[in-house]
């Protein structure tokens, strides 16, 4: 389907339709007209040329820029509903519904919590929490491979999908995203807010169902909250409990998904 960008896409498929318009008619009266004196031959084709062309090409403008300001319209509205309007990331519906067609061919999940994230609003403000928590979804979005999916699914609950990655790609990809928001997030906005986060990854291979796969992530995710934050756990072993005890946590509900994501 032809795309109208600008209204100058408006002026050249004016011009293509006016053409399309105009040549059947030239040659059915070129054909019928051949036999007239020239000089009527010529009127009966500049007729069956111009006629065309006046009226298709002014209307077809009218008709194309009314059709532009309701593609531009369905498309602000898609991305309204598509997009996080906050971080720019997939808002929560459409990573879902992304990720479940994805799952099929297999892949691993990550769940990325913001660590302490009430204590930053509480200590600066939510103005600067939601500058913390466009720095996560910009990481996130700059850390994936390019048919990686990252959305927001909850307040500073982020989720990746990365289809057909191994549990081991998996990880590493989920220490280069801790790492970068370790080092990226010591200033937010100039001010030292030291931001971390806490990932859990699981992998389709294991798992049954996205419902399982969002489960399994969120049992990683809160290892690798009650063993000490600011690390990436995959597995039981790898993430052995605080000797402090676990923390007090805030149990968020995604009914949609079926699963629990624990965060600060």
């Amino acid at each position: 389907m032809f795309k109208l960008r600008t209204f100058r896409d408006v002026l050249v498929y004016a011009a293509l339709i006016s053409l399309v318009a105009m040549l059947p008619t030239a040659t059915f009266v070129h054909f019928t007209t051949a036999f007239l004196p020239q000089r009527a031959h010529a009127f009966a084709m500049l007729l069956a040329i111009g006629l065309p062309l006046v009226i298709a090409f002014p209307v077809s403008i009218v008709a194309l820029r009314f059709l532009k300001i309701i593609t531009d319209a369905v498309t602000k509205i898609e991305d309204f509903v598509k997009f996080d309007a906050l971080t720019g990331v997939l808002a929560r519906n459409y990573f879902m519904e992304a990720t479940r067609q994805a799952f099929g061919a297999g892949g691993a999940l990550l769940l990325v919590d913001a660590d302490h994230f009430k204590r930053i609003n509480d200590t600066h403000g939510h103005d600067l929490g939601d500058d913390a928590l466009k720095l996560i979804g910009g990481v996130l979005s700059q850390t994936m491979p390019a048919d990686g999916l990252v959305g927001r699914i909850g307040g500073e609950e982020f989720a990746v999908f990365l289809p057909l990655a191994s549990r081991e790609e998996a990880v590493a990809i989920a220490e280069a995203i801790r790492r970068a928001l370790e080092e990226r997030g010591r200033l937010v906005a100039d001010r030292p807010v030291g931001i971390t986060v806490s990932i859990g990854v699981a992998e389709t291979a294991s798992q049954p169902s996205l419902a399982a796969l969002l489960k399994q992530a969120d049992i990683q995710l809160y290892r690798a909250k009650t063993s000490g934050r600011n690390r990436v756990c995959a597995s039981a072993e790898a993430c052995e409990p605080d000797p402090v005890g676990p923390r007090r946590m805030r149990v968020a509900e995604f009914r949609t998904a079926g699963h629990l994501a624990a965060s600060e």
